[in-house]
């Protein structure tokens, strides 16, 4: 399941028509490094036959069924506190650490 904010949708729909970017966002797990925990991340990208998907507005978004399994539900917000702001992407369940057997420091696994 992917929830979106009322502010995000907006947000994304601006940031899609300023960019002239297909109206396709997908939910992925990038790559942190060894050690490192990552964070969901938003793109500009066609779904495809391995991905759940859900239009919301007129904006479909993507994330992959694998990914989902690990994540549980999404949600996507926009927060301003003054001093930043940008999309956050929230999962319901806590995301793994992406090599366990590597300790904060690397000790040379990278």
């Amino acid at each position: 399941m992917i929830n979106v904010t009322t502010e995000a949708q907006t947000r994304l729909g601006q940031f899609l028509t300023d960019n002239k970017a297909p109206r396709n966002v997908r939910v992925f797990f990038p790559s942190t490094g060894c050690g490192g925990v990552g964070l969901l991340s938003l793109t500009v990208d066609e779904p495809n036959a391995g991905d759940f998907s859900v239009t919301i507005g007129d904006i479909v978004y993507c994330i992959n069924r694998e990914l989902q399994e690990v994540t549980g539900g999404v949600k996507i917000d926009f927060k301003d506190t003054g001093l930043d702001s940008g999309f956050v992407v929230d999962s319901e369940k806590i995301l793994p650490v992406l090599d366990p057997d590597c300790g904060p420091t690397c000790g040379g696994c990278c």
